[in-house]
């Protein structure tokens, strides 16, 4: 008997990590949605923030939140003057 295809953990790690990524240059204005996807041969694509509606107050706060915990400090800063009433 076959073992249906799981996802390990590690590729759960690393596609919230690249969603993470992702948001963050998009919202940062680093790039878009469509050159993300005309640009990249990767897929499938994993975005933290709802890409058709926009990131929500919470989406920026919580991708600061993680880079954070990342030490990214230079993107927690991009992100702070992003916020609105923070």
């Amino acid at each position: 008997m076959e073992e249906p295809d799981n996802i390990s953990e590690i590729e759960i790690i690393k596609g919230m990590d690249q969603a993470m990524i992702n948001s963050y240059d998009i919202i940062v204005g680093n790039t878009s949605v469509e050159e993300l996807l005309l640009e990249s041969n990767r897929e499938p694509f994993f975005f933290a923030h709802n890409v058709e509606t926009g990131p929500t107050q919470n989406d920026i706060k919580s991708l600061k939140e993680y880079f954070e915990k990342m030490e990214d400090y230079e993107k927690c800063i991009e992100l702070s003057n992003i916020m609105i009433g923070d």
